[in-house]
């Protein structure tokens, strides 16, 4: 089974602007290939998460079995835990 690293950009909650959650939208969760090392990916996902529109907060990196199925994240460039980030775990 080919693993490969799922990442998912953070944003802040509409509902309360301190609560951090995971971000939906055709390049906010991105899969980047498996053979990569971890700093690699980081760089992509990084490269890739910062070219969208709006304010960029980071983002979580794993490599997963399943696409965007997380169950110990990475935090990129955020420091909020996995726990309190809605929609993640």
């Amino acid at each position: 089974m080919a693993l490969s690293y799922s990442a998912t950009m953070i944003g802040r909650s509409a509902m309360n602007r301190d609560q951090m959650m995971t971000t939906s939208g055709s390049f906010n969760n991105i899969s980047i290939d498996g053979r990569l090392s971890m700093d690699n990916a980081i760089q992509v996902a990084r490269e890739t998460f910062k070219k969208e529109q709006g304010e960029y907060l980071g983002f979580v990196i794993e490599k997963t079995s399943r696409f965007v199925e997380y169950k110990n994240p990475l935090i990129v460039d955020n420091d909020t835990k996995a726990k309190d980030i809605l929609f993640l775990l």
